[in-house]
C-alpha cells in the first residue's frame, strides 16, 4: 500500500558489525541444535517453534574413557509420591559446546538418607551435586549423611527458560542406556497458545524431572554469550 508509512526490513546477525566471533559461532551452531531458532536469530526470518523443546538430540553408546578429561556435572530434582527423584550426570566439553549425558537414576518414594546412599553407590558422593533449591531441608539432611558437596541451585527470574535457552546452544549427546531421559526429550514440548494455536516459549510442566536435573547440574557452566529467548 503506497499510503503505508511503515516498512519491514529483514536483517540478520551478519548485518551487525559489532558481534564478536564467539557470539557468531554460537548463533551459527543453532543450525545443528534448533533449526527454528536458527531461522529466527540467524536468518532474521519469521518462524514458528518446533513442537519439541529439544528437537535434535544425539543418542549413542558413549565411551566414558574418551571424555574423561572433561569436567563432571551432577544434577538432582527431588520427587516423592507422584514424581520420581531424578539424578542426571555426565561431562561437558565447553570448547565444542557438547553435553555428554552418561547416567541417570529415577525412583519414587526416596527418603533423604536413601538418596545419600544411592549417590554413594553411584560413585557420585565426591562430586559437586546441584539440587533443586526448593528443597533446602532435604539438601541439608543429605549433606549430614555424608554428601558434603551437594548445593542448592540458584533460581532467578525466568531460570527455566534461560536454562533451556543455554542448553539449546549445545550439542546434546545422550547415552542410549538413559532411556528415562530420552523419553523426556521425546515428549517435552512447548505449550500452545489457545488463540493462535502456535507454540509459545513456555514449556509444559511434564516430562521434565530429568531435564530439570540436567539444568541444575550444568548451572555453573551457563556462562558466556547467549541468545535472549523472546517471550
Amino acid at each position: 500500500n503506497k499510503n503505508d508509512k511503515a516498512k519491514i526490513i529483514q536483517s540478520s546477525y551478519k548485518d551487525n558489525k559489532f558481534l564478536n566471533s564467539d557470539y557468531k559461532e554460537m548463533l551459527e551452531n543453532l543450525k545443528n541444535t534448533n533449526p527454528a531458532y536458527y531461522k529466527i536469530y540467524c536468518l532474521g526470518e519469521f518462524a514458528t517453534l518446533d513442537k519439541l523443546v529439544f528437537p535434535i538430540i544425539y543418542k549413542q553408546l558413549i565411551n566414558t574413557e574418551q571424555i574423561k578429561n572433561f569436567p563432571v556435572f551432577v544434577g538432582m530434582d527431588f520427587g516423592y509420591t507422584n514424581d520420581p527423584t531424578a539424578i542426571i550426570w555426565g561431562r561437558y566439553d565447553k570448547w565444542n559446546k557438547t553435553i555428554y549425558i552418561t547416567g541417570e537414576y529415577f525412583k519414587k518414594g526416596m527418603l533423604n538418607d536413601e538418596i545419600a546412599i544411592t549417590l554413594k553407590n553411584l560413585g557420585l558422593s565426591k562430586e559437586i551435586i546441584t539440587a533443586d533449591s526448593a528443597e533446602q531441608k532435604s539438601i541439608t539432611e543429605i549433606r549430614k549423611n555424608g554428601i558434603l558437596r551437594i548445593r542448592a541451585s540458584v533460581k532467578g527470574p525466568d531460570s527455566v527458560i534461560h536454562g533451556i535457552g543455554w542448553l539449546l546452544q549445545n550439542k546434546i549427546v545422550v547415552d542410549e542406556r538413559c532411556t528415562g531421559l530420552i523419553e523426556e526429550f521425546e515428549n517435552y514440548t512447548w505449550e500452545k497458545d489457545k488463540k493462535t494455536n502456535e507454540y509459545i516459549n513456555k514449556p509444559i510442566d511434564s516430562f521434565n524431572h530429568g531435564i530439570d536435573a540436567l539444568r541444575y547440574g550444568l548451572e555453573a557452566m551457563m556462562k558466556g554469550p547467549g541468545i535472549r529467548i523472546l517471550k
